[in-house]
């Protein structure tokens, strides 16, 4: 603290965010952020997906990533919320980017995640398959006579 108090507070913020530059430019962390708290609505006992209500999670990586690329997780794969089993966690690890000198970048992901649909795809089994009469079904646009 000695050896920062000889500089202002706006040195001191520009030498953390040249840090966090130099940094990013190392390593990128990929990271969900699902919706969290409590809900109310239905009946929930919080707001996170519950691991029932997708068969398969994708997540677009463009902000880390520069283009977009998807990653797929099967939510039965994934940790459970500590205060609910049967719901998601908010955040989860999905991997890193690493940006190379050439200008290309390297995935690194975590075993629950991966970058081929077809993978995760495999991972399903029909029991968990939702029934018809149980999805949400957008009837808004039709006609009733």
């Amino acid at each position: 603290m000695q050896k920062l108090a000889v500089y202002s507070r706006e040195e001191i913020d520009a030498m953390i965010d040249n840090r966090l530059e130099y940094l990013m430019s190392k390593v990128r962390v990929l990271d969900t952020h699902f919706v969290s708290g409590v809900s109310g609505a239905n009946e929930r006992t919080q707001a996170t997906p519950r691991k029932d209500e997708f068969n398969i999670i994708s997540i677009d990586i463009v902000l880390r990533y520069n283009e977009h690329k998807f990653l797929f997780a099967n939510p039965k794969h994934l940790e459970s919320s500590s205060k609910d089993s049967s719901h998601l966690q908010q955040n989860y690890i999905m991997g890193f980017v690493f940006p190379q000198t050439d200008g290309t970048l390297t995935l690194d992901l975590t075993d629950e995640w991966c970058d081929n649909f077809a993978d995760v795809y495999a991972t399903l089994s029909s029991e968990d398959a939702i029934a018809e009469n149980d999805m949400q079904i957008d009837n808004r646009n039709i006609v009733m006579e």
